[in-house]
């Protein structure tokens, strides 16, 4: 049996161990990228977690907007003025996810809610307002882009809006000599291809798949050129958008070699050892969740499914 699958079965048999949150996002992964009937069982049984029944959606919604930042993250000093800069960005980021899953994995419709909370003209001016302040999303990164591509390609309906050159220019800001500027820029053009991707749901639109596969070249010769100072999230990260936009990179031969290195001691499952940038504080089991769905969809070909439960 290959690493992949055992890692897959390993998460399957100890889902009972991991939060709700870290559960549904494994079950979303490989219900989009496997079309895994244990995946779908596990996002029925998480519904209420999603869409809790004794609330309206409009209750829901403003809850998670309510819900203020708590813990740290990647790059988290140079974030925290542009968060205090956009302060409605973390609600409205998690809101937008929130309203994705309900309509991507339980059929839905939670848009017209969301803008009962934040009126659209609103979303739409801090979306409007992130693309014109470079500096925001290079720091942002992830944060801004999955923000931008949600508003417009999920819950506006929108495959235009967006000039996706734009991000090319704001990349070209970043200090490859510092890794944590390395970091935010591969978010930066990584997310762009997830959130193209509607999250491993559907196909790149062709219109824009040479500018994705634009990103993914100048990525490969930071990596080549960085591999020991990023960490393993990070590549495995490259790997799946190459894997979505059907680019074969030489580096999918020393990444893979490298997760098949760092089996945890503590069960089947990857950890972050082998490189300069090691995430040492999300190397348990339930904080390599992330890591390993990762690994599993960048070992095998992009088909992307429907992750809609019935």
């Amino acid at each position: 049996m290959d690493l992949a699958q055992q890692i897959y079965d390993y998460y399957l048999e100890n889902t009972n161990t991991l939060s709700s949150d870290k559960t549904f996002h494994f079950a979303t992964r490989m219900a989009a990228w496997r079309n895994e009937p244990a995946a779908f069982d596990l996002l029925r049984s998480l519904r209420s977690t999603i869409i809790n029944p004794d609330q309206s959606l409009q209750q829901i919604l403003q809850a998670i907007i309510d819900t203020p930042q708590t813990g740290r993250r990647n790059a988290h000093e140079q974030r925290q003025p542009f968060f205090a800069k956009y302060p409605k960005l973390y609600g409205a980021h998690s809101a937008l996810f929130r309203v994705r899953h309900m309509e991507a994995v339980y059929g839905v419709d939670a848009r017209q809610a969301l803008y009962d909370c934040l009126p659209r003209e609103t979303l739409l001016q801090l979306r409007d307002d992130l693309l014109q302040d470079e500096q925001a999303l290079r720091v942002l990164s992830t944060f801004a882009i999955n923000y931008c591509y949600l508003l417009t390609r999920v819950v506006e309906r929108d495959e235009g809006t967006i000039d996706i050159t734009r991000f090319l220019d704001v990349a070209k800001g970043y200090d490859l000599t510092d890794k944590t500027d390395i970091q935010l820029f591969i978010y930066l053009y990584t997310h762009c291809i997830i959130g193209e991707s509607n999250f491993y749901t559907r196909e790149i639109p062709p219109a824009n798949k040479e500018i994705y596969v634009t990103m993914l070249k100048e990525l490969e010769q930071i990596i080549m050129k960085n591999l020991p100072l990023i960490n393993l999230d990070n590549k495995l990260e490259f790997l799946v958008c190459a894997r979505i936009c059907n680019y074969d990179s030489p580096l999918f031969a020393p990444i893979h070699a490298e997760a098949a290195g760092s089996v945890s001691a503590e069960g089947m499952f990857i950890i972050d050892i082998h490189n300069t940038n090691v995430q040492s504080d999300r190397n348990d089991f339930v904080k390599s969740e992330h890591r390993n769905a990762l690994y599993i969809m960048s070992t095998s070909e992009y088909q992307p499914h429907s992750t809609l439960v019935v």
